[in-house]
């Protein structure tokens, strides 16, 4: 009995500084760290273990130790330090560019683009994954659908064209082609323009030709009359304008051209003759007027003076 109360109390002071010896959690980490396959196993960890960490999914290693310790219950301050893995430029693709607005690190996203008359298949936007760019994008040249024939005529194209390519129409023979004589593929698979249409020719009747002649006879009278008014005007300058201009139009409207224009001629000079005349006329009657005798009465106190004479 002695002897076993003598052991209980050597064992005393190892069962206290076991005791006083405290186990840590396991510990948390944030979206950078993450617990080795080893340490997420364990389920509490003892006074001066050790965890082990790695960088997660889509960061790697910079620098720093990658383990942390236990000490009186509370984990060591974690000096590991993880950066974003950098996917770089994508690979080059024909006919294509990336918009790259947010970087090439993890988790970032870029936009293909491709060029002027190519259609993109594919991912319209990527992403930077742990395993790279996800999907993958091409550029394909636009096509257009070949255009349906047209009636009264022929067209000439490849059977399956594509940006740029041209299509030319033409018509049959007493065919007339209206619109344009080609159309090209646009870079969104349409085209320039609808296509033509060919229209029968239309030939021109007895009537329809007599019409147009009668036309072109009253539109050069037209401008005959207006050369001749013109005309008439610049040499009536002398005289009264508006008795000139009104006589010509009469003429012109009578006989037109040439013709009317000689007709005033001869006219006018009728009448610049008959008033020469009359004016000659009223001077001589004013004259004679100014320089004639009057009538004073001697010849008949004459008379009457030979009377008397021979009554005596």
């Amino acid at each position: 009995m002695t002897s076993v109360k003598a052991w209980s109390l050597l064992l005393l002071p190892f069962s206290l500084v076991s005791m006083g010896k405290a186990e840590c959690p396991v510990p948390s980490m944030n979206g950078r760290f993450v617990l080795s396959l080893e340490s997420i196993l364990k389920n509490s960890f003892a006074d001066d273990s050790e965890a082990l960490l790695e960088c997660a999914k889509g960061y790697e290693r910079d620098k720093g130790p990658t383990s942390i310790t236990c000490v009186n219950g509370v984990w060591s301050e974690v000096k590991l330090i993880c950066k974003k893995v950098d996917c770089g430029q994508p690979k080059p693709s024909p006919h294509m560019t990336y918009s790259i607005r947010d970087g090439t690190l993890f988790g970032a996203y870029i936009q293909p683009v491709c060029e002027t008359g190519y259609d993109l298949e594919g991912s319209s936007h990527r992403q930077c994954l742990v395993s790279g760019w996800s999907g993958k994008a091409e550029c394909i040249l636009s096509e257009c659908d070949f255009p349906d024939p047209i009636e009264h005529g022929e067209r000439f194209g490849p059977e399956n064209p594509v940006f740029n390519d041209v299509i030319t129409y033409s018509c049959n023979d007493n065919y007339t082609l209206v619109g344009n004589s080609f159309i090209t593929c646009g870079e969104y698979g349409e085209y320039s323009s609808p296509p033509p249409i060919c229209i029968v020719m239309t030939t021109p009747t007895e009537a329809s030709t007599t019409t147009n002649k009668a036309t072109t006879t009253d539109t050069t009278t037209v401008s005959t009359r207006s050369h001749v008014i013109i005309t008439s005007t610049k040499a009536s300058t002398t005289t009264n304008k508006v008795t000139t201009t009104d006589m010509t139009t009469f003429f012109n409207l009578l006989y037109g051209g040439l013709e009317a224009n000689r007709l005033f001629i001869l006219c006018a000079s009728v009448f610049v003759a008959l008033c020469a005349s009359a004016f000659v006329v009223l001077c001589i009657c004013k004259y004679s007027k100014q320089t004639g005798s009057y009538d004073t009465g001697e010849e008949l106190r004459a008379k009457e003076d030979l009377f008397l004479n021979q009554s005596v």
